[in-house]
This record gives C-alpha cells, structure tokens and sequence, in this order.
C-alpha cells in the first residue's frame, strides 16, 4: 500500500526525484509560446515608448533637434512613429529587438543612438558623393539570392597595385574615405530593401580577396574593424550572409581568427577558388550571379535576369550536348552558357541542315571558364550545336539560355542625338 512506503528509501526518492524532472521540464511548444509572447510584449512596449519620445521630441539629443529633415524621423527610409501602422515600421524595430535579445531599454538606446550617428555621419548625403572611378569600379549591387536578398559585391583585387594601396589606406584621411565608400555602398543595398512581410529585408555580402597582398589585407582588416562595428551598431538584421570568395590557403593561417571575432554576430562564409561556382549556386540563381563567379549575370547582356537559364546534369568522364534548333534564315541566336566547374572543354557549332553545305566552328576552348556567351546569324536553316567534355569523375552542371531575334542591319537602326 502506498501508506507503507518509506519516504526516505533511495527507490522512492529516485523515483521522486525523476517524477520531479518530469513535472518541472516544459514542452518545446511551451517554451516557443513563451518566447512568441516575450517577443510580442517587448514590441508593444517598445513602440509605446518610441511614440512617446517622438512626439515629444525626446528620442534624441539637443543639438540634432533642429535638423528639418529629423522632424520626421525615419531609418532606411522607413517612418519611425508607430501610430502610422505601418508593417514595414514593426520589421524595422524587430531588428532592433533582436539585436538586443529584446531587451527594450538597450533597443530603444540602440535606435535614438543610430539616429544620431546617421546625422554624425551625415549618411543622407553619402550617395551623392563621389570617391574616383578605381573605387566606383569595386563595388557592385547586382543580382539577388533565391530568397530576393540583394547581393553587394566588394571586389579587392584592384588594391594589389602598390600605387592604389597607398592612395587608398595610406593614410588615417584616405582610410576614413574608403569607410565612407563602404558605408555608401551599403546605403545602395538599403535602398533595393522593401522591409515588407516576405519582403527582402536583408542582403548578401561577397567580398572577393583574390590576389590580393598581404600588406593589404592588413590595412582592410584595420579598417574593417570600424567598418563591421559600425554595421552592428547602427545595421542590425540588415546582413544576412558574408561570403569571401578566392581566399588562398594562407589567409585561414593569418586572419580567419581575426574576421571571427569581427564578424561573430553574422553568417560568414570562407570559399576556395575552385569551389566558388559551386557553392555561390546554392543559394544564388544562376541568372543573378555575376559572371567571373560562374552565373549568367552581367551588364550589357542581351538576357534580364527574369529569363531562366535550363539546368542540364553532365556526368564524369561524359561528353553531352546542347542543340539549339534554327530554322529560320535572317534571324540571329543568342546564347549563354556556364558549368560547375572549371575543366570542361567546350566546342560551339552552326549545322546547317543541308548535308551539302559545311558546319562553322562558332567558338572552341579547352576549358570552359566561368560562362561563355554568344551569338550566330542564321543565313541558312539548321541548329547550334555545343559540345562539353567532362574530363573528371565528378558530375557538373550545365546552366544555359538563348532566345533568337530579327536581325537589325547596322544602317537600319534608329539615329539618336
């Protein structure tokens, strides 16, 4: 009977014990509730004191109170006052919250600081300036991933002349100008943010270190101390991921600790030369990523990137090929084409279809690169024949477009002043 058990046996008391775990441990669906109403609450109280301090103007210190363009206060051009009901207000106090594990006080203090320093800064003029062609030419918003992130492109290589080195991060001037150029370009990817419910709300980073010397690398992380303390204090949730691309072997002995420790509250990505293409189209459609890095993208293309490239498997050690039909004569093919991979050989080739007349080699390589793009005027009916060798025993993807258009002859196009 239970009025004869012992209470001080060691049974009873395990059993006791392991009854007491059981009634004291929570269900997972408890602590997510829990969690969603912490979350919820810190919002609520966050937008009621965020009202308050802005309409009666004490969100913010003395001196940045008689700026006009403040009166309406906003952050990446979304309005800060709560009464507006706007969704696109409450994403942008949620990054706040969570970058304070929604801690009201601190995200209220993180905001009325990132106000300020925006006016220190004066980052509402940063896109107008002008830093020279050698830094316009590094930085590219191009593309977005499979989720609609924008993707920002910082490429370094331009700084393995001494010269560009020296103009550049020669001095504590110079430095504080190329953080300026960071901080603008950074500026461009806020603007191509909607900060709507399954909306973009955050971007992609690549930064490309290839070739780059170790004298300069140095420098960059110096100043990219500053850079990414600025991004977390002052850009919460506005990185998703950083991935660094064309990293030699020497960097993880020298400065993977380094870009730890700076970049710990983000996402960040260390990738070898010959896995770049692979990787980056994991999460990047082949259309939207740029072309060095293996995808379809690039300026001046005849393609959008809402064109959709078809995917085709070419196995190791296989030869395949792509036949594009074109049996219209007086028209003229396009095409763009990229694998995984850097070893496959390529041969492009008009076939008429008249056995009587000769194919024309279109274009020939060894190995196919990152993507090749061209075209063929159609004189004669008959199709576009490619033709890729895979000399390794790993599998590759082939990732390829075309569209065919009238020809324009060159004295039949329009004249513009």
């Amino acid at each position: 009977m239970d009025d004869d058990k012992d209470p001080h046996s060691p049974i009873e008391t395990f059993h006791d014990s392991i009854d007491g775990e059981h009634k004291q441990k929570k269900p997972e669906s408890s602590i997510a509730a829990e969690l969603k109403t912490k979350k919820r609450k810190a919002l609520i109280e966050l937008r009621s004191r965020l009202e308050d301090s802005i309409l009666n103007y004490t969100l913010i210190g003395e001196k940045y109170k008689a700026s006009e363009h403040l009166r309406e206060l906003q952050i990446w051009g979304v309005p800060l006052l709560p009464s507006r009901g706007l969704e696109r207000t409450d994403i942008i106090l949620k990054k706040f919250l969570k970058a304070k594990d929604y801690n009201v006080q601190n995200a209220f203090e993180m905001i009325a600081n990132t106000i300020m320093w925006r006016e220190d800064f004066n980052v509402d003029k940063l896109l107008e300036e002008t830093f020279g062609p050698d830094l316009d030419n590094i930085g590219h918003i191009q593309g977005k991933d499979k989720a609609g992130r924008p993707l920002c492109y910082q490429l370094f290589e331009t700084f393995k002349e001494k010269d560009t080195l020296r103009k550049r991060l020669g001095t504590k001037e110079s430095c504080n100008e190329f953080l300026r150029w960071r901080i603008k370009l950074m500026e461009g990817c806020v603007l191509k943010l909607d900060f709507k419910p399954g909306g973009a709300d955050s971007v992609i980073q690549i930064m490309d270190v290839k070739n780059i010397p170790r004298p300069f690398l140095n420098e960059l992380f110096a100043g990219s101390k500053k850079y990414f303390s600025i991004l977390q204090e002052n850009y919460p949730g506005i990185i998703y991921r950083i991935v660094i691309v064309n990293v030699p072997m020497w960097f993880f002995a020298f400065y993977t600790l380094n870009m730890r420790l700076m970049t710990r509250k983000y996402k960040v990505m260390y990738v070898k030369p010959s896995a770049i293409t692979e990787t980056l189209l994991k999460f990047i459609d082949p259309e939207h990523l740029m072309a060095p890095y293996g995808g379809l993208g690039r300026k001046g293309s005849e393609f959008s990137p809402d064109e959709k490239a078809t995917e085709q498997k070419l196995k190791g050690y296989a030869t395949d090929s792509i036949e594009i039909p074109t049996a219209d004569v007086g028209m003229t093919v396009y095409w763009d084409l990229t694998v995984t991979g850097n070893d496959v050989s390529y041969k492009e080739e008009f076939v008429p279809e008249d056995e009587g007349s000769y194919n024309v080699l279109v274009s020939k390589g060894i190995q196919i690169g990152r993507m090749t793009s061209n075209s063929f005027h159609v004189s004669e009916p008959g199709k576009i024949l490619i033709t890729l060798a895979n000399p390794s025993s790993k599998n590759r993807k082939i990732f390829y477009r075309y569209k065919i258009k009238p020809f324009v002859p060159m004295h039949n196009l329009p004249i513009t002043d």
